[in-house]
């Protein structure tokens, strides 16, 4: 039975770090930690402690106290300018339901976070502007921006935070859910509880389920939402990445296998992401490289195309990735990595797409030529996806770690298992510890077949937590574990805090059956 929902802190004691890669020592792990319904850290001084339970801790809502939402994702996060505590982190709920308080859809929850003396991590009270008081608060949608369908991943920048809805939505009937999500189909008027933003659009009247799938930018410190960026088009957005000039925005598309756009705006002016241009990526033939077409993004005058991006982006021959999953920046080398999790056998899906008009990615064909097999045809599978790597100096696009090794069902067992296996990377992130830089992969697992997870008979998934030093080669065999989510569940969400030891995880519906 699926019921727990938790934030795990790790502090990463950086005493003692004498001719060792990673500045503790962290100890491999048996097969004995799979299965258990628990966080499992590695024997090492790194150390977690439990910050958040969905389902269980209570959030402020503006109509009174309720349950938090469940299904943990995306952490965003917040400095404190004042340096007084850690900051304020921000939980995405993947979780869809009916909720009177809450709001229908999905959610967001914000706490305040300190640390003692001792080291241990502490949720702060707060009383926000609206006169909410205590340590959780519900993100407010349902009276300011409207609902969101689900909550997934996002982008943290510069005290800023916006949450993202990878599960795409086409009628108003798909997010009815039977009743069991939102409740409300009528039209949605953009405007009629704050400004959106965009002048033009206020007053206008969509399809409730239009209203939906947008990057939705909010307050962090007062739990409230501030906009949905009609302007950056309707996705099954995953995430982003802001980059230093602050005005380009790089966006990445969890949709469907050779439809998954990879997008980037560029705003005027600084800090105002209202204005600005849209583009989406197109990847030159054979080559790694690409070019960025403009998309017509007024909201107004473009709204048709804005809404129902897809449709205009396959008629200009647009790359599809197979769902791109979070990015992140690495401020060291000024390239993106982005999670692409994959898709088990995408040869009818690849097949339909270039139908369309889309363009598939040169990795895409070089696996396919790996394998001895076209990518359109049913024997080419992508089981265990991969992390990709952008470089904005020359617009190319490659594999940086390809997940795996291979394996058949027959060579998963316990007695022959790797000791690594990295399948379907979906978070992905950076912690610069003592000079050197360390990828922090996070796993999402596809299904439990072909290596990515032993073959015990259980059908439910552990996923893992990895570290990879950047300065060394990108291998399964360079890769260090950092933790391992307990049985049933995802393990994601992760965020570094300034303090430099501290970061946090999620582990997303834990099932208790094991």
């Amino acid at each position: 039975m699926k019921r727990l929902l938790l934030a795990s802190c790790a502090a990463l004691l950086t005493t003692g770090a004498v001719a060792q890669d990673f500045p503790v020592r962290i100890e491999p792990v048996t097969m004995i930690p799979y299965l258990q319904g628990r966080v499992v850290v590695p024997p090492s001084p790194l150390k977690y402690q439990n910050i958040f339970v969905g389902g269980v801790d209570t959030v402020q809502t503006a109509e009174g106290p309720t349950l938090a939402k469940q299904w943990h994702d995306y952490i965003g996060y917040a400095a404190d300018p004042t340096g007084m505590s850690l900051g304020y982190a921000i939980v995405n709920h993947e979780m869809i339901e009916a909720n009177d308080k809450v709001g229908d859809g999905g959610g967001m929850t914000m706490f305040k976070l300190g640390k003692k003396a001792d080291g241990t991590i502490e949720v702060l009270e707060q009383t926000l502007s609206d006169g909410r008081k205590g340590k959780f608060f519900n993100v407010d949608f349902k009276n300011t921006v409207g609902e969101t369908g689900m909550n997934c991943g996002g982008i943290s920048w510069n005290g800023r935070v916006w949450t993202a809805e990878e599960w795409y939505q086409t009628t108003n009937k798909m997010i009815n859910a039977d009743g069991k999500g939102f409740r409300d189909t009528s039209d949605f008027e953009i405007g009629k509880m704050v400004p959106s933003g965009f002048p033009g659009l206020d007053g206008k009247k969509i399809k409730r389920y239009e209203n939906l799938n947008w990057m939705v930018e909010i307050d962090p410190v007062n739990a409230k939402g501030v906009r949905k960026q009609y302007n950056w088009s309707r996705q099954g957005f995953e995430s982003g990445v802001v980059m230093s000039d602050q005005k380009t925005v790089y966006l990445f598309e969890d949709g469907d296998a050779g439809k998954s756009l990879l997008t980037k705006f560029v705003a005027e002016q600084p800090n105002d992401f209202t204005k600005g241009k849209l583009y989406f990526y197109k990847q030159n033939a054979g080559d790694y490289t690409g070019i960025w077409v403009e998309v017509p993004n007024d909201p107004v005058a473009n709204w048709n195309i804005m809404v129902a991006p897809h449709a205009w982006a396959k008629t200009q021959g647009i790359t599809g990735f197979t769902r791109l999953e979070w990015g992140q920046l690495n401020v060291n080398d000024g390239k993106i990595y982005i999670t692409e999790t994959g898709n088990d056998k995408p040869g009818a899906r690849y097949a339909a797409a270039m139908t369309e008009g889309w363009t598939l990615p040169k990795h895409t064909y070089d696996r396919a030529a790996a394998q001895g097999t076209t990518i359109d045809n049913a024997a080419y599978w992508d089981y265990y996806g991969r992390v990709l790597v952008f470089d904005p100096a020359d617009n190319s696009v490659k594999s940086y770690i390809e997940g795996g090794p291979f394996l058949t069902d027959a060579q998963s067992v316990p007695g022959q298992y790797p000791e690594k296996h990295l399948s379907n990377p979906d978070g992905i992130g950076f912690l610069y510890v003592n000079g050197k830089t360390f990828m922090v992969i996070e796993e999402d697992l596809n299904g439990v077949s072909m290596g990515r997870m032993p073959n015990t008979g259980m059908r439910g998934t552990n996923c893992e937590a990895w570290l990879l030093d950047m300065s060394k080669e990108p291998t399964i065999e360079n890769l260090y574990r950092l933790a391992i989510s307990p049985y049933g569940s995802e393990i994601t969400g992760f965020a570094s805090f300034d303090d430099g030891n501290t970061v946090l995880i999620n582990s997303q519906h834990p099932d208790n059956a094991a």
